[in-house]
């Protein structure tokens, strides 16, 4: 009799159940078409040994998982990249140039986040945002990748490690040919807006970038780079110009899509100081030359009224002042060394100036705030400078 009643509640239960995963299955499906239904061509074993792995475990912060994935990937990215370049090998693939260009088309961060979701089962998938928003967070897609693969070789499954390089290198090969020409390169160059971080990831080096020429107000950088035994040297308007260059080049020359960005830190460098240069020979020629004046305070300018039981520093953040700022070595010994405060009259108004020095020498250590724009009266040139210190 117990069963009796129990039966079509247990068989209700149950065929709920079975109607909700199927419309997960359903759900899943639309999501990722690509991947339902079926395991994509040579990568059966390589499903079979990434299914088992904690999708915890190889997110990238970028995906909301935890700093330790980025050695992970590390390890899985020399793991890989030994798997690609022994299957190079085995299909006899020669000449320095192709063997470069086709290991680095198959390992590129780009190459692996347009495969994802072919490469990953559904149960990483899922822990991942839309295809069209990974689109933008390719280096985070590599990353989840290569902790992939060193779970999977962790676990003992070289094998399937040696199938994700054959697939790897299959699909890059026409995916290379395509992005070769046309609109499809010049994209992927734009997205490579980091050759010199490519280049490093790719076993390669770019050294320290030293003067070569120009005046001391435009400087010329050269700097060298390396990829086994290719070597190149580019030249910049600063020593991270340059070097990004190197790299830009050394990866073009390989056959690898870099892109450096335009800078025109330089020509507007010069341009900003030919203009203020003449300005300031105008001014002179008519007599008026800028003369800076240091501000003066009174002691009672210097003093902390408290309020409410608060202390020096709750004080010093309560409202952002010129003479709070003055303060602050006094407050913050261990911190600030020395603040002064200068300002100046022009025709259409009073400027106001306020460098800080920091208690430790070294790069940085003094700042220098100026007041955006001339203001009418000298106080509130003051006021401003303080805000901005």
């Amino acid at each position: 009799r117990r069963w009796g009643v129990l039966r079509p509640r247990l068989s209700g239960f149950l065929s709920g159940r079975v109607n909700l995963l199927g419309r997960a299955s359903a759900r899943l499906r639309q999501l990722f078409p690509q991947q339902a239904g079926s395991t994509s061509p040579g990568l059966a074993r390589w499903h079979s040994a990434v299914s088992e792995v904690n999708g915890w475990l190889v997110l990238p912060m970028g995906f909301g998982g935890e700093r330790h994935v980025t050695t992970a990937a590390w390890h899985g990215d020399k793991v890989l990249g030994a798997a690609v370049a022994r299957e190079l090998q085995a299909q006899c693939v020669g000449g320095q140039d192709e063997l470069t260009r086709r290991f680095c088309a198959a390992v590129s961060n780009e190459h692996m986040a347009a495969h994802l979701d072919q490469l990953l089962p559904l149960t990483l998938l899922t822990l991942l945002p839309p295809a069209e928003e990974r689109a933008a967070q390719v280096h985070d897609c590599g990353t989840l990748l290569e902790a992939c693969v060193e779970r999977v070789h962790h676990s003992g499954g070289a094998d399937a490690i040696e199938e994700l390089a054959r697939y790897l290198l299959a699909t890059a090969t026409d995916t290379d040919a395509d992005a070769s020409e046309g609109e499809g390169g010049e994209a992927r160059a734009r997205r490579e807006a980091n050759p010199k971080g490519r280049l490093l990831e790719l076993g390669g080096s770019v050294g320290p970038a030293e003067q070569v020429g120009g005046a001391s107000h435009s400087p010329l950088f050269r700097a060298a780079a390396s990829l086994g035994e290719r070597r190149l040297a580019a030249e910049g308007g600063s020593k991270k110009a340059a070097e990004k260059a190197a790299a830009a080049a050394l990866l073009a020359s390989a056959g690898v899509h870099a892109a450096v960005l335009p800078t025109q830190r330089l020509g507007l460098a010069r341009t900003a100081s030919e203009a203020v240069g003449s300005r300031a020979s105008e001014a002179a020629s008519a007599g008026r030359p800028l003369r800076w004046s240091a501000v003066a305070f009174r002691e009672a300018d210097l003093a902390a009224e408290l309020k409410d039981g608060e202390d020096g520093e709750a004080w010093f953040r309560r409202r952002p002042t010129l003479h709070r700022s003055v303060c602050a070595p006094l407050l913050f010994p261990d911190a600030v060394r020395a603040v002064d405060a200068w300002q100046a009259r022009l025709d259409d108004g009073a400027l106001a100036m306020v460098r800080v020095q920091a208690a430790r020498g070294g790069e940085g250590a003094t700042r220098v705030f100026v007041t955006p724009a001339p203001t009418s009266t000298g106080s509130a040139a003051r006021r401003a400078a303080g805000v901005l210190a």
